[in-house]
């Protein structure tokens, strides 16, 4: 091989390879590790402004229901929706295995059961079954592509099923500015993917919280 072609071949390859990098730094936008997280999600003052028990009371769970909560994180809402539905079946989803592993070992601390983590791809959640309800907290302003991760989840309903929404309103926090999105552009997103919204409600602090039922 002659130089000229050497050089092109090694060329075309660190592109290839600068492609590659690219596309799995921007699957999931501000990611760090689950030791950063972990603390961060579960500050005090973070818990507390979620309201998490007044969030779950408006979704009108049922016993034995299966919900899946997609960017579940370090597991705040998994635990709690888990207790609700019990028997029913809480997916903790994440594209984080470590992640996943703090949910596993705090389930097990508080002998909760019906917990089951699925390791998600960047671009899919990989549900293993349909669920009641599809459920995303602070979630949606880290996907790339939102509007087309947002056109899969109907695929994972049940009849009747539904999706809930919270995320930033309006002060979205320093440096979440490149991921910032609004509810109008939620709306277009959900309306695309045949979803129509149902409720607006104004829980937890600083967010929207919006349901969503097949038109």
């Amino acid at each position: 091989m002659r130089l000229k072609e050497r050089l092109q071949y090694w060329l075309i390859l660190l592109i290839s390879l600068y492609c590659a990098c690219a596309d799995l730094a921007s699957a999931q936008v501000a990611s760090r590790p689950a030791d950063q997280w972990i603390p961060m999600l579960e500050a005090p003052d973070r818990v507390e402004n979620l309201k998490i028990p007044q969030v779950i009371a408006a979704l009108h769970l049922r016993k034995r229901d299966a919900v899946a909560d997609i960017g579940a994180g370090s597991g705040v809402f998994s635990r709690p929706l888990a207790r609700e539905i019990d028997p029913g079946i809480l997916y903790a989803v994440d594209i984080d295995p470590e992640l996943l592993n703090h949910i596993n070992a705090t389930c097990k601390e508080q002998k909760i059961t019906n917990v089951r983590t699925v390791l998600a791809a960047t671009n899919d959640p990989k549900l293993p079954e349909k669920v009641d309800l599809i459920f995303l907290c602070d979630t949606v302003h880290h996907i790339a592509n939102p509007d087309r991760y947002v056109s899969k989840l109907p695929s994972y309903l049940k009849r009747g099923g539904r999706i809930a929404v919270i995320d930033f309103r309006e002060h979205w926090p320093a440096g979440h500015e490149s991921m910032s999105f609004t509810p109008e552009q939620l709306q277009g997103w959900m309306n695309a993917a045949g979803m129509k919204k149902v409720e607006d409600l104004k829980i937890p602090t600083n967010a929207f919280f919006h349901i969503y039922e097949r038109e």
